[in-house]
């Protein structure tokens, strides 16, 4: 069940009589079990983490493009020996991903947080090729003519 930020979501009553529970989703969790939603409930502006399910629909809510920030989540996966990450985020409408990982030299010391901080890095420069790419895209699109954007 896919839904954004600044969507509603309306979870149908637990029990017969019980009215429907209505929300606003201020944050979307990506997790490898599936995403979650953090949402703000009408009325008493209680927030939760909802795991989607079947007694749950989404409304699209009047989506306002935050000029201010990109948010960008991170997902890390790890062993002893190896660590991976994904990036994701949203740009206007353009979802992008990136993916790094990191792999402990059998003569390295155990510091994980050394594995962790490469996956991350070569996942957010993942992102960042990407991004680029996108940025030449839309103003070839714009210009009618290639480009060649440089960082």
């Amino acid at each position: 069940m896919e839904a954004h930020v600044g969507d509603h979501v309306v979870v149908e009553g637990a029990r017969v009589g019980m009215a429907p529970r209505r929300g606003e989703v201020t944050e979307i969790l990506h997790g490898t079990e599936g995403d979650r939603f953090r949402v703000r409930w009408e009325g008493d502006a209680h927030e939760t983490v909802l795991v989607p399910g079947p007694d749950m629909r989404v409304e699209p809510g009047g989506r306002q493009l935050d000029r201010t920030s990109v948010r960008v989540d991170v997902t890390l996966s790890e062993d002893a020996d190896h660590c991976e990450a994904v990036a994701r985020t949203r740009v206007r409408d353009r979802e992008i991903s990136g993916w790094g990982r990191a792999r402990r030299n059998p003569a390295d010391p155990e510091l994980p947080i050394v594995g962790e901080e490469l996956a991350v890095a070569r996942a957010l420069a993942d992102v960042s090729h990407q991004l680029i790419g996108a940025a030449a895209d839309s103003l070839e699109s714009a210009l009618g003519r290639p480009v060649a954007l440089h960082v």
